[in-house]
């Protein structure tokens, strides 16, 4: 992840602030605003940069803006503590002009994307439907996030399968909020059904390597396996 963030880094160095961001002065104090404009971007904290990325472009600065904080942003959102609302930021870029942006920044920004979330899914012990669903609307496809997804009762990609199916009511309206086009909601939602059901196999062997050791994860294991059986393939 890090080769990944420092070439957003680099892609990203044109822009800067060249004066404090414009500001709606019923939301945003004057220290506030002073505080993004004079503390240097790599210093800045997900604390002083939170309440920016659920206000940006829309009531605080521009989005020329947006770009100067953005490999922050996505450096403090890829933490696993990040309290950053994930959606949100990801709708941000989306409303920073992420379709016109120069194909180099568009395949940097990626690229760090797609580090982000082989780490999450190997690494983190909790999935995140946002992250998901905030991904296919900047990669454009499910596929290479998918792709990503090699599953491993050694790291945490098999757990986080779980919790996917766990929670798969929510991952649709997630994907219809995150994205505009109702065919790539249709077609990602095909695609990740057919994927779950493509599972079912590593769902049952691992129903059986844990019910001797944990009773209560092949339980949810077992119910996970019988959201998977009804989905249409």
């Amino acid at each position: 992840m890090h080769a990944a963030l420092e070439q957003v880094y680099r892609r990203f160095a044109r822009y800067r602030l060249r004066q404090p961001l414009e500001a709606c002065p019923c939301c945003i104090t004057p220290a506030e605003n002073a505080l993004l404009w004079t503390v240097p971007l790599r210093q800045l904290s997900e604390e002083q940069l939170r309440r920016y990325a659920f206000k940006a472009i829309t009531t605080w600065g521009s989005a020329e803006d947006f770009r100067y904080f953005l490999p922050r942003l996505l450096h403090l959102a890829s933490q696993p503590a990040s309290k950053i609302d994930k959606e949100v930021f990801f709708g941000k870029i989306g409303l920073a002009g992420w379709a016109t942006w120069p194909p180099p920044n568009q395949e940097a920004v990626r690229t760090f994307l797609l580090a982000w979330w082989h780490h999450h899914i190997r690494k983190e012990d909790f999935f995140e439907q946002e992250l998901l669903s905030g991904l296919v609307a900047l990669v454009g496809n499910l596929a290479p996030l998918l792709a990503a997804w090699q599953i491993s009762f050694a790291d945490r990609s098999f757990s986080n399968l779980v919790s996917l199916l766990e929670y798969f009511d929510d991952f649709v309206p997630a994907l219809r909020r995150s994205l505009p086009q109702a065919d790539l909601v249709a077609a990602s939602s095909k695609q990740l059904n057919q994927w779950l059901v493509a599972q079912l196999p590593i769902l049952e062997q691992g129903f059986f390597q844990y019910i001797s050791t944990d009773s209560d994860f092949a339980a949810r294991i077992s119910r996970a396996h019988t959201v998977a059986s009804l989905l249409p393939a």
